[in-house]
């Protein structure tokens, strides 16, 4: 069952990856950051199901992505984390605020921190 679990969350985040991708291209910024950040849940999701970490609630997404960078060696998850908590955020901000190359950069380090972690994970 923790298999299937894993291997369900990862497929959503490289779903949400894609889909972000396709909103950024569309210019629709405020979905290509809420799946930018969907993708990179996802993601921490399925690596705290494959360890048994908790992962219930936002306030715990940036513990599990530090066991993660100490458990894998991967000293540059915190800043991918933090690129998508920076997309997250941009739900709450007006429509002029939001910086298309900004949230591009964002995305890509969302599927870097993906790209990472994925093979740990099957």
């Amino acid at each position: 069952m923790a298999t299937e679990i894993v291997a369900d969350h990862v497929e959503l985040a490289r779903d949400f990856l894609e889909r972000s991708k396709s909103y950024l291209a569309q210019g629709d910024l405020h979905q290509a950051s809420e799946k930018g950040w969907g993708a990179a849940s996802h993601i921490v999701k399925a690596v705290a199901a494959a360890n048994n970490w908790q992962y219930e609630s936002h306030d715990e997404f940036e513990n599990v992505v530090l066991n993660a960078r100490q458990r894998y060696r991967q000293w540059s998850l915190l800043d991918m984390s933090r690129a998508a908590e920076a997309l997250h955020r941009n739900y709450y901000k007006r429509s002029l605020l939001l910086n298309a190359e900004v949230i591009r950069r964002d995305v890509q380090n969302v599927e870097r921190m993906v790209n990472i972690l994925r093979p740990f994970l099957v």
